[in-house]
């Protein structure tokens, strides 16, 4: 549904360069559009419309759980279906950056105002050859790249938790600059500095207002990139996005331990683009290096992580046809670690994957995406399979696909005096099955039944006082996903709406404490319904975000209290170069928990000013 919605906005647009004369609106690097495979699309409008401070915030307003730790710059994992941590890929601009030690990415180490395009993929279910390993899904980012003549945009906004002792939490300053080069070459630079007390008030234990200490963050973004085009429109991009963050981790509600997390990570990334090769073939080569330190300190210990990854990524894909189409990639990774809890280690991996698309009729699609990954010494064969019956009124889904996730560095190689890692860990693998209905008339609508199966899950247990992660937890999976959205007179109103019902149980039976117990952390209901009104040069928007139930433990014995956030945006355009903006987070001034123990913020207001010159 969404993607229908932006099937009006060409994929063709990747480099609409002509051989002589070049006459461009605007340059996009958008990964190919799937045929099977589901896809949840935002375009930087919608991204920057939604006044969010972050990309966790943004997720979260449209109704992804966050496993969240506190306000902006801690700790915050998306969970999809149930499955969170790995098994959640994100890739930007062609490449992988999940962190090969502890699998996550952080999400604040990218600037939200440097992304022109978001897709999520919900489920293991995926047809691009640009990399795989999908579990939960998958998050694409594409970053701003370039635009004719020369712009400067600035972003400022100031945030209140109307703590009267400190009632300006919060501020952050963005600039940047797109300058274009004679006819075919461009530059683009984007700098972002925050610094967020985070302290804002919530009840403890004893139902006494205590103010949050000890969770400052300072952090700084840095992004450039140059890109040049060719006279038969081939491209080639080369850049840098850099980040450094200063983070005060206050740990649980009755912590008396704090942490200081500090944060260095960069990638350094190029990418050559053929788009019609022979006016068949469209080729695409892309590599990084990955650089990240993280050091953290605590009363009694200290750590240092440093991993150097590289990563190199090719696809190739074919228009034979009007029946045929082919795409294959290749992925090389050789990751270095150097950690104080892990040790020194090398890790070479690689994917090798196609997808065959087949195209029987008009009406008639299927898909056959396959891959073989290894890491280390593990390796797995990844098979799926797809069909399409595309009618007028609807379309009609069903797909099936292996899921595989292997083990991190930390899994295999963490040493300390209370937990120890296990090189003799098996890959994590299932199967899992989806049915789609997209209705296409009057109200679009979008229904998703989805089932998983999935086995040798590690979890971490306690041995002899030790911790030790295990193959031991299997799982059953099953539920609906809902998604509407429809536009009414000519752009005034907007409205949109989704809903996730999960069901889960866990199926050791040799655990008799857990059997078909619901998997912790998971919650039954996730649901966001918005609302945006444009009027002359105003735009006024409210977002409602519900989660439901969810276990603290596997045992099913305590929960964490279903809750509601309302938000309210308000923004004027009237001005020719200037956008003002206020934004209201957690309007109820809700009490609520992420996670059990790490108390998230009330009541919230920003308040910001963009232009563009």
């Amino acid at each position: 549904m969404d993607e229908q919605k932006d099937s009006q906005r060409s994929f063709q647009q990747t480099s609409p360069l002509e051989e002589t004369d070049i006459n461009l609106e605007h340059i996009y690097t958008f990964i190919e559009s799937p045929e099977v495979e589901q896809r949840q699309v935002f375009n930087s409008e919608e991204i920057q419309n939604s006044h969010t401070e972050s990309l966790v915030d943004f997720l979260q307003s449209e109704g992804m759980q966050l496993l969240s730790y506190g306000p902006y710059g801690l700790e915050a994992k998306p969970q999809i279906r149930g499955f969170t941590d790995e098994t959640v890929r994100v890739v930007i601009d062609g490449i992988c950056v999940n962190n090969a030690q502890y699998g996550t990415f952080d999400f604040t180490s990218i600037d939200i105002n440097d992304i022109e395009r978001m897709e999520i993929v919900r489920g293991g279910f995926t047809e691009g050859v640009s990399d795989e390993g999908s579990v939960a899904g998958t998050i694409y980012i594409t970053t701003k790249k370039q635009a004719l003549g020369t712009s400067v945009t600035t972003d400022s906004f100031v945030k209140s938790f109307f703590n009267e002792k400190s009632f300006a939490d919060t501020f952050s300053q963005s600039a940047g600059i797109s300058h274009q080069f004679l006819d075919s070459t461009f530059l683009k630079l984007n700098l972002r500095g925050t610094y967020a007390q985070n302290r804002f008030q919530f009840r403890n234990y004893m139902n006494k207002l205590v103010t949050r200490d000890n969770a400052e963050v300072k952090d700084f973004h840095g992004d450039a990139k140059v890109s040049h085009f060719f006279g038969n429109g081939s491209s080639f991009t080369g850049g840098v996005l850099f980040y450094n963050g200063i983070k005060n981790c206050p740990g649980t509600s009755t912590s008396v331990s704090e942490g200081l997390q500090k944060d260095l990570n960069a990638m350094v990334n190029f990418s050559l683009v053929n788009p019609a090769v022979k006016n068949v073939f469209r080729l695409e080569n892309s590599g990084a290096w990955i650089f990240n330190r993280r050091n953290y300190d605590e009363s009694n210990s200290s750590s240092l992580h440093l991993i150097n990854t590289f990563r190199y990524a090719s696809y190739a894909e074919a228009d034979f046809n009007d029946f045929y189409t082919q795409s294959a990639g290749l992925t090389l990774d050789a990751v270095n670690l150097d950690s104080t809890d892990d040790g020194k280690h090398l890790q070479f991996s690689f994917t090798v994957k196609e997808t065959s698309v087949f195209r029987f009729s008009k009406h008639v699609i299927f898909t056959l995406p396959l891959a073989v990954k290894t890491c280390g010494s593990n390796a797995a064969f990844i098979p799926k399979a797809g069909v399409k019956i595309a009618l007028e009124y609807a379309d009609f889904i069903v797909n099936a696909y292996r899921m595989v996730q292997f083990p991190n560095m930390d899994d295999l190689y963490w040493e300390s005096s209370y937990a120890r890692g296990n090189p003799d860990l098996k890959i994590e693998e299932g199967w899992g099955g989806e049915f789609t209905v997209n209705w296409k008339k009057f109200i679009p609508l979008s229904a998703c039944f989805f089932t998983n199966y999935y086995e040798n899950k590690i979890q971490w247990a306690s041995s002899e006082g030790i911790l030790t992660p295990q193959n031991v937890a299997s799982a059953f999976y099953c539920g609906l996903d809902l998604r509407t959205e429809k536009i009414f007179f000519d752009g005034i109103l907007e409205v949109k709406a989704s809903g996730e019902y999960l069901y889960s149980a866990l199926l050791d039976k040799d655990n008799e404490l857990t059997y078909k117990k619901r998997i912790m952390w998971t919650p039954d209901w996730t649901c966001a319904v918005s609302t945006a009104v444009n009027f002359f040069d105003f735009r006024f928007a409210a977002e409602w975000n519900y989660i439901g139930k969810r276990y603290k433990s596997n045992l099913n014995v305590s929960y964490m209290e279903p809750y509601s956030l309302v938000n309210l945006n308000l923004s004027y355009e009237g001005f020719e170069h200037f956008t003002v903006y206020f934004r209201a987070e957690n309007i109820l001034d809700t009490e609520y928990e992420a996670v059990d123990s790490y108390p998230m913020p009330g009541i919230s207001a920003t308040l910001g000013l963009r232009t563009k010159w």
